[in-house]
C-alpha cells in the first residue's frame, strides 16, 4: 500500500489543533477525525486505521485511557499511536511509552517534524501478508553505539546495558565495518562526527543488503528540526535529544527491539511462503515489481526484463532482451563486482538523451545451466529531489538565522542615537521656552512624534529576533486577569477617545479569575489586541474583552466591529513585516505586533485563536493555564 493511501484517525479535542494537522499533511487522502476518545475508539472499531495521532489530555478519555484501550483490543493492538502533548513530557511520556505508544511529539507541532514522524511510523509497522509465526528461542539482543564522545558512549552503555550486549565504536567508518560483523539488532547513533557523519552511517546501513532493516536511533545534542527531519526521511526508526531521561530512552528503545524482533519473525515466515510458491507466481511477481529487473547470462546479455525495466529505460521489454548489458548501463563489469555488496549508484541513460540516478544491486546464481546475473536498479530521482530540498531548507534557515541577528543588532545599534535625537529634541524645546514660534514647536512635535513611533518599532525588532534567537525570559507566576484587564482598558481609553471607538469589558465572574502567566508580557499582549482592534476598526465601533472559564483554562476575549479579514489574509496573519494589504493606509503599524503576541502566548503555555470576516469584525482569544 503506497503511504498516501494510508488511514489516518487524528483525535484532538481542540478543533484548531484538527485543522493544523490536517493542513500539515496534505498528501495523505485518507483522513478521519475524532474531538474524543470515546468516537476515537468508535472510528478505529469501525475500520482499523494504519496510524493515530493522539491528544495526550481530553476530556472523559484521556490520551493514555484511549492508548489502554487500543491495547486491549485484538484488531487495534498492533496499530502505531502518535501521542501529542502541549505539556512538558518527560514523565507522561514515560508513561505512554511503557503502554505502547510508538512515538511522542510536543505541541506547538512543527510542520516539517511531524510530517517526518508520521512517514517514519508508516514505514515501521509491519504490512507484510503472512500468517503469524512463532518465534524462536530469543538470544540477547545486540546493540551497537556509535559516537565519537567516550563519555557519552560509556552512559549509554549503562543506560542499555540490561537491554542487550553493548558494543560500541567512536568513528563513523568502523561503524558500518562493525555491523556487517555482529549484524546488531539496533544502532545508536551520533549525528555529527569527523570523518562520517551520522547521516551518513545512517544512509548506508539502510541501503545495505542485510543492515537495511536494523531500527537506527539518533542520539545527540543537536536537536533542530532540519537535523530532525533529515534522520527520519534517511530512515531512522527515531530521534532523541542530549541530555535524555534514561528511563524514556530504556523504553524506547525496548519497544524498538521488540518491534524488530516481530518484524524478523514475520520475515521468516514470508522467506519461507515465498520459498514455496511455484515458479509461475514468483515471475509474476517479478513481472511486477517496482524496482526494475534485468537478468543476463554469462556473456551479459539480457534475458529478461520487468515492466518496471522498460519504464526505467524507457524501452519495451522486447529490445531490452536483445542488448546487451554495456548498451544500457556504464560500466557493467564494475557493478557485477559489486555483487552482494552495498548499492552502487550509477547514471541510466534513455533513448531520448535524458539521465536518471538510479542504484543497482547484483547477485549471480550458478548452477549445471551456467552462471544467471540479475540486477535489481532503483530510481533515486526522487530521494534526490528530497535530499536537495531538504540541503535548501537548511540554507533558508540558516538565512533566517543570520537575518534575525541582523535585526537585534540593527535594533541594539539604533537606539543610542535615537535616545539621542529624543533628548536633544525635548532639551531644544525646553530651551526655547514658551517663546517659541508656533511652526518650529509644530517641527519639534513631529520630531518627537517619529522618533517615539521609530522607538516602538526597534522595541518590536528586538522582541522579535529575542524569541527567534531563544533568549525570550518569561518570569510565570499567578496574574489577576480582573486587574490586567483593566489596566489594559485606563492605558488605552485615550486612543479609543481619539478613534472615535467604545471600550468596553464584560462584566466579570463573581470569583475572581487568576491565569499563570507572565504579568508583564500578558499585560504586552492585549495592548497589543486592543489596539488593533482601535485602529482597525471603524468610527462609532465598538471593542469589548469578556473573560471567561475554558475547559480547565481560561480564555480572554477581544472582539471588534472593525474591518475584519477575509480568508487570505487570516492565512497570512503570523507572517513577519506583512500588514496584510493595508501599508498604503495611513494607519500605524510594522506587522510585528500579532507575531510577537502569539510567540508570547505560546512561551506562556497558552494558545491564540482567530475568528474573522471580512467587513464584519473580528475576534481573537487567548487561551492561558490557570493558575
Amino acid at each position: 500500500m503506497n503511504a498516501i493511501d494510508a488511514q489516518l484517525l487524528l483525535v484532538d479535542d481542540d478543533p484548531a489543533a484538527i485543522h493544523a494537522m490536517r493542513r500539515m499533511l496534505p498528501e495523505y487522502t485518507n483522513l478521519r477525525f475524532a474531538a474524543s476518545g470515546a468516537e476515537a475508539l468508535r472510528l478505529a472499531r469501525a475500520l482499523p486505521p494504519d496510524l493515530i495521532v493522539l491528544d495526550a489530555r481530553m476530556p472523559g478519555l484521556d490520551g493514555l485511557a484511549v492508548c489502554a484501550a487500543l491495547r486491549r483490543d485484538p484488531l487495534l493492538c498492533e496499530v502505531p499511536v502518535i501521542m501529542a502533548t502541549a505539556q512538558e513530557p518527560s514523565a507522561l511520556e514515560l508513561e505512554a511509552i511503557e503502554q505502547g505508544v510508538a512515538d511522542f511529539v510536543t505541541k506547538p507541532l512543527v510542520p516539517d517534524t511531524f510530517r517526518a514522524r508520521v512517514r517514519a511510523q508508516l514505514r515501521r509497522r509491519p504490512r507484510l501478508a503472512a500468517p503469524a509465526a512463532p518465534v524462536p528461542a530469543a538470544r540477547r539482543p545486540a546493540l551497537l553505539i556509535v559516537d565519537d564522545d567516550v563519555a557519552a558512549v560509556h552512559l549509554l552503555g549503562t543506560a542499555l546495558q540490561d537491554l542487550g550486549t553493548v558494543h560500541f565504536v567512536t568513528e563513523g567508518d568502523a561503524a558500518l565495518q562493525r555491523a556487517q560483523d555482529i549484524q546488531p539488532d539496533l544502532v545508536v547513533l551520533d549525528a555529527h562526527m569527523p570523518g562520517l557523519d551520522g547521516f551518513e552511517v545512517c544512509q548506508a546501513l539502510k541501503g545495505h543488503a542485510t543492515l537495511h532493516t536494523v531500527p537506527v536511533v539518533f542520539v545527540t545534542r543537536y536537536d533542530d528540526a532540519a537535523c530532525e527531519t533529515r534522520a527520519l526521511d534517511l530512515g531512522a526508526a527515531d530521534f532523541i535529544s542530549k541530555p535524555y531521561a534514561a528511563p524514556v530512552l530504556r523504553a524506547r528503545v525496548r519497544n524498538l527491539l521488540e518491534l524488530k524482533r516481530r518484524t524478523d519473525a514475520e520475515l521468516r515466515a514470508v522467506r519461507e511462503r515465498w520459498r514455496r510458491l511455484a515458479d509461475a507466481r514468483l515471475a509474476d511477481a517479478v513481472r511486477t515489481a517496482s524496482d526494475a529487473v534485468l537478468s543476463c547470462d554469462d556473456g551479459l546479455q539480457v534475458v529478461f526484463a520487468n515492466a518496471a525495466a522498460e519504464r526505467l529505460f524507457a524501452r519495451p521489454a522486447g529490445a531490452l532482451v536483445a542488448m546487451s548489458l554495456s548498451e544500457l548501463l556504464p560500466e557493467p563489469a564494475a557493478l557485477l563486482a559489486q555483487a552482494g555488496q552495498a548499492p552502487l549508484r550509477l547514471l541510466v541513460t534513455r533513448p531520448d538523451g535524458q539521465q536518471l540516478p538510479a542504484e543497482a544491486t547484483a547477485s549471480t546464481v550458478v548452477d549445471s545451466g551456467g552462471r544467471l546475473t540479475t540486477l535489481v536498479l532503483r530510481d533515486t530521482s526522487d530521494r534526490e529531489r528530497l535530499e536537495a530540498a531538504l540541503r535548501a531548507r537548511a540554507a533558508a534557515e540558516a538565512t533566517s538565522q543570520a537575518k534575525t541577528r541582523m535585526l537585534g543588532v540593527i535594533a541594539h545599534e539604533m537606539g543610542n542615537p535615537l535616545h539621542a535625537v529624543l533628548g536633544f529634541a525635548q532639551l531644544l524645546r525646553r530651551q526655547l521656552g514658551p517663546s517659541v514660534p508656533e511652526a518650529a514647536a509644530a517641527s519639534l512635535e513631529q520630531v518627537g512624534h517619529g522618533a517615539r513611533r521609530l522607538e516602538r518599532l526597534l522595541e518590536d525588532l528586538r522582541e522579535f529576533a529575542r524569541h527567534e534567537s531563544g533568549a525570550l525570559q518569561l518570569t510565570l507566576a499567578d496574574v489577576d486577569l480582573a486587574a490586567c484587564v483593566a489596566g489594559v482598558l485606563q492605558a488605552l481609553e485615550p486612543l479609543a477617545q481619539q478613534a472615535g471607538v467604545q471600550l468596553a469589558a464584560l462584566p466579570a465572574p463573581v470569583t475572581p479569575l487568576r491565569v499563570r502567566a507572565d504579568g508583564r508580557r500578558l499585560h504586552q499582549c492585549l495592548t497589543n489586541l486592543v489596539s488593533n482592534a482601535i485602529k482597525y476598526n471603524r468610527r462609532g465601533g465598538r471593542v469589548t474583552l469578556d473573560v471567561a472559564p475554558d475547559a480547565g483554562r481560561l480564555r480572554i476575549t477581544v472582539q471588534d466591529d472593525g474591518l475584519g479579514m477575509d480568508a487570505q489574509q487570516q492565512d497570512a496573519l503570523f507572517e513577519p513585516f506583512n500588514r496584510l494589504g493595508r501599508e498604503r493606509s495611513n494607519i500605524p503599524g510594522t506587522g510585528l505586533g500579532l507575531v510577537i503576541t502569539r510567540q508570547l502566548v505560546l512561551a506562556m503555555g497558552g494558545d491564540l485563536r482567530v475568528v474573522s470576516a471580512a467587513g464584519t469584525g473580528s475576534s481573537f482569544s487567548i487561551r492561558l493555564p490557570a493558575a
